[in-house]
């Protein structure tokens, strides 16, 4: 696939590319949900070669996870927390009931918004979050992680996905994915939880 000569620049042309990148992600989710897994995870994605060559233009904006649950599960929530004044809060959430027990998402971060899209054999849903009212544009360091590898996904207990933060200092601290986002010593931060459930959501 020749890439060289496409201009991904555009923000409505960037708006096509993630749709249509779902899309087909859509058709390898059936394909691989044949596999049966006994335990509960969430896992980076494996994904074509063509598909990561056309991922990497996006500067990292967007991971997709693949979630196994087993029947306990009932419900999951996806949340996105923003850290500004000294404290984290959550700014948005997406919660619904378990249809299948294997499934996909979608995340495209940036230091100001959010896309989350939902992933089965049927389709998919987005919810968006473009105005998050974070305070990046004062730091003068940036940093970040997300899953890397599979990660178990325990009941009822908040796993992270992703976070950014940032500092107006000129040192950061690493920190995996493993720690908790709310022990950071930052100035600016965004993050996005995972949490599943054994209620059903009315």
């Amino acid at each position: 696939m020749e890439l060289e000569n496409i201009d991904f620049g555009g923000h409505e042309m960037k708006k096509i590319i993630y749709a249509l990148l779902v899309g087909v992600l859509i058709f390898t989710l059936c394909a691989c949900s044949q596999n049966k897994h006994s335990t509960m995870y969430i896992k980076p994605s494996e994904l074509s070669d063509e598909t990561m060559e056309v991922l990497d233009l996006f500067d990292d904006e967007i991971q997709f996870f693949d979630i196994s649950f087993d029947e306990t599960v009932k419900s999951y929530a996806i949340s996105v927390w923003v850290y500004r004044d000294g404290e984290w809060a959550e700014d948005g959430m997406t919660v619904g009931n378990i249809d299948h027990l294997t499934g996909r998402i979608a995340v495209r971060l940036t230091e100001t918004s959010c896309d989350l899209y939902t992933i089965d054999e049927s389709g998919h849903v987005k919810y968006s979050f473009p105005t998050l009212e974070t305070q990046f544009d004062k730091s003068m360091g940036i940093g970040g992680t997300k899953i890397d590898r599979e990660t178990p996904i325990e009941l009822n207990k908040e796993i992270p996905i992703w976070f950014k933060i940032g500092t107006i200092t000129n040192s950061m601290k690493a920190m995996d994915i493993t720690d908790d986002f709310r022990n950071a010593e930052c100035d600016a931060g965004i993050a996005i939880t995972l949490t599943a459930s054994d209620k059903i959501v009315e």
